[in-house]
């Protein structure tokens, strides 16, 4: 049993030892809390867990009464709206989360007050009152208290809303005074006390770039540097495979961005961020979104080939590493997060594909990739280090007995300058375990 089922079922016998008749108050305390602990349960369909939440807030507001307890049924009601709105019964939502903020007015701490506005501005916006919205979000930014990270955090995220409110309006001034407001939303909160609202509004931040880069020609490489840069600090927030989805969302952002080049470095980052969208997304759960960037990435592959014939996608890889000396260690960081997690016959298939594209390429270029390969590697954990290794050795064992020779000497050659001292030691014993002979 998990730790939120186990959970659930103290706080039903709780609840069953808890008569309503003689302790009302205490019943409804912990039917609230019941309510709260089914929503944020992961057994389930979301839509399941939400409606008995519901049916716990609203035994829970039947028996609180706003002339004795009206904070507590305010807080009721405010859990109530947040099932309401995630069933995606938004106007309902908003009637609980206007009675809650009025009922709470003058009780509750400013940051609770603060958090109301917040949750009535949110409902407002889904219903397209975008002025109502904005309003909202600038009474809860004035209210959070800025004095403790929580309160940082709150107002953080009002101007994040507000921002994305006036982003709504779509012209350029809309987009200008959304990306005020994402800009006074990092500078509210710093990173270590909020990384999640940082990767959150630099995402928001480079979608409104993204779209000033279509309304404005006269800036629009400006707007679409802006842009790159926000998805990609997005992306140092939203790894894979702990933040799958947003991951996947502004991976498939920053490939559309890059996709508006003609550059054929830019083309080929345009693959590598929708390539990375097609690993993010779950097609079982995401088929939309994984489709559009699977036909994206297509449509970009199509591009590169005229000019490319017979290329795989890793040669372009390959050449895109040799092509960028400066970014070439940040995208193999990025290839190796990628590929190392991936179950071991993926995982084998995609080393595997570089390794021997390393090998068709010789060269300076091979000898390049080969050397930024395991420079990377050797600073991950022993494990990972083997794994590569292991895939150098089948490149070498599946070779032909004339092209070992060539792989000997490319290998050793890459490997006496990615590694120095113990470690290549342990490289060198381990290739030569696996059959690999020094020139």
């Amino acid at each position: 049993m998990t730790d939120a089922a186990a959970t659930i079922d103290r706080l039903r016998a709780e609840l069953g030892a808890t008569p309503r008749e003689t302790n009302p108050y205490e019943h409804a305390l912990l039917a609230h809390r019941l309510g709260l602990a089914n929503a944020e349960a992961v057994t389930g369909t979301p839509d399941e867990r939400l409606r008995q939440a519901l049916a716990y807030f609203d035994l829970a507001a039947t028996l609180l009464d706003a002339r004795f307890h009206p904070v507590e049924r305010a807080r009721v009601l405010t859990a109530a709206g947040a099932a309401r709105r995630g069933l995606g019964e938004t106007a309902a939502a908003l009637d609980l989360f206007r009675r809650a903020s009025a009922l709470a007015a003058g009780r509750v701490r400013p940051d609770e007050a603060a958090a109301m506005a917040n949750n009535v501005g949110l409902a407002l916006l889904e219903l397209g009152d975008v002025p109502g919205a904005v309003e909202r979000f600038d009474e809860a930014a004035g209210l959070f208290d800025v004095a403790s990270a929580e309160g940082r955090r709150g107002l953080a995220s009002a101007l994040h809303n507000r921002g994305l409110a006036r982003a709504t309006g779509a012209s350029q001034s809309d987009l200008a005074a959304a990306i005020g407001d994402y800009d006074e939303a990092m500078a509210a909160v710093s990173f270590d006390d909020a990384a999640m609202h940082h990767g959150l509004v630099r995402q928001s931040r480079g979608v409104a770039a993204a779209a000033l880069a279509e309304l404005d020609p006269e800036s629009a490489a400006q707007w679409r540097r802006t842009a790159l840069d926000a998805f990609t600090a997005a992306l140092e927030v939203f790894a894979w495979p702990d933040h799958a989805v947003h991951h996947g969302i502004v991976s498939f952002n920053l490939g559309r961005m890059w996709a508006i080049g003609d550059g054929d470095d830019d083309l080929r980052r345009a693959v590598l961020g929708y390539e990375d969208a097609i690993t993010a997304f779950d097609p079982r759960h995401q088929a939309g979104p994984w489709r559009q960037a699977y036909e994206a990435m297509t449509a970009v592959e199509q591009r590169l080939a005229t000019g490319y014939p017979g290329w795989t996608r890793t040669d372009h890889l390959l050449a895109l590493l040799d092509a960028d000396g400066d970014g070439a260690p940040r995208l193999m960081r990025g290839r190796l997060a990628r590929w190392l997690p991936l179950p071991a016959a993926a995982r084998d298939a995609a080393l595997g594909g570089y390794v021997r594209a390393a090998i068709r390429q010789g060269g300076d270029v091979g000898v390049g990739a080969l050397t930024l390969l395991l420079s990377t590697v050797i600073e991950l954990p022993v494990e990972a280090q083997s794994v590569v290794l292991d895939a150098l050795i089948a490149v070498r064992a599946a070779a032909d007995d004339d092209d070992r020779e060539a792989v000997d000497r490319l290998v050793d050659r890459a490997v006496g300058e990615a590694v120095v001292g113990p470690q290549r030691v342990f490289v060198r014993d381990h290739l030569v375990a696996g059959g690999f002979e020094r020139p």
